[in-house]
């Protein structure tokens, strides 16, 4: 009999924690983070200051390539001159041409990869703030509407229509700040 007892409790325990748990509901929330970015007054700013290191860069990049083109170009030009002509270079001369040729395409090559490292370290020193901006205010939203979670639609491929668009009121809790 007590034994009996005891499986009975231990039961209704059970039943009664999973039937509190399945009462459980949960509130999904969803933000588009690239258009909730790009909608920002800063991200504009961020935008123009880009664009300016970009087009300086590629200024350099034409020079550098203009320059290896004009030493290609005099090099080949002169690789068809006849033999015994005194404008043709001489076996030392057209070494060193061909070194400075290589030199130069190896300079431009570590140009535009360093350069690249920097606009891409440029890029994450100005948009990291207003991603951050962005996180406090979509905790801030989801805490004061009680979401269990928040999901970016950047990165997902489905998304409930029960699950709610809070984009706006995190751009309304941006521009209120």
């Amino acid at each position: 009999m007590k034994k009996t007892l005891t499986l009975l409790a231990v039961i209704f325990f059970v039943a009664t924690s999973f039937q509190v748990n399945a009462q459980t509901t949960y509130k999904f929330g969803h933000i588009d983070s690239q258009k909730l970015l790009q909608s920002l007054p800063e991200f504009t700013q961020v935008q123009t200051k880009l664009e300016a290191e970009g087009k300086a860069i590629q200024e350099q990049i034409e020079l550098m390539t203009v320059e290896y083109n004009n030493k290609v170009n005099d090099f080949v030009e002169n690789e068809k001159l006849a033999v015994g002509n005194p404008k043709k270079w001489g076996d030392i001369v057209k070494a060193d041409k061909e070194k400075e040729i290589q030199d130069l395409g190896r300079r431009a090559q570590e140009f535009q990869q360093t350069a690249q490292q920097k606009i891409q370290a440029k890029q994450n020193e100005l948009i990291n703030p207003l991603l951050e901006k962005m996180d406090v205010a979509t905790k801030e939203v989801a805490k004061e509407n009680k979401f269990t979670y928040i999901f970016d639609i950047t990165t997902l491929r489905y998304f409930s229509e029960e699950s709610i668009d809070i984009t706006q009121m995190v751009k309304a809790k941006l521009a209120a700040k």
